[in-house]
């Protein structure tokens, strides 16, 4: 979901740069960035803010159960 990891740009196994600030971005999947998704508080505040951009509201618990699902099938 989150922009930079869209098809277009680099795929959620592969780091990626930020759209507009050009801000590194580590890879989205867990099974390539072991960092990431270990922090509550920050996974919250993805989901708010990616879910917003791409759905145009907050996802539902089922929803981020699924992006996180697939995520964890992106293994080495």
């Amino acid at each position: 979901m989150e922009l930079c990891h869209l098809p277009r740009h680099a795929p959620p196994t592969q780091a990626g740069k930020h759209a507009s600030t050009g801000k590194a971005i580590g890879a989205l999947a867990p099974g390539f960035n072991p960092e990431r998704f270990t922090d509550a508080a920050k996974v919250e505040k993805w989901f708010r803010r990616n879910c917003k951009d791409v759905a145009g509201r907050e996802c539902t618990a089922g929803e981020k159960a699924d992006v996180m699902a697939w995520l964890m099938t992106l293994g080495k």
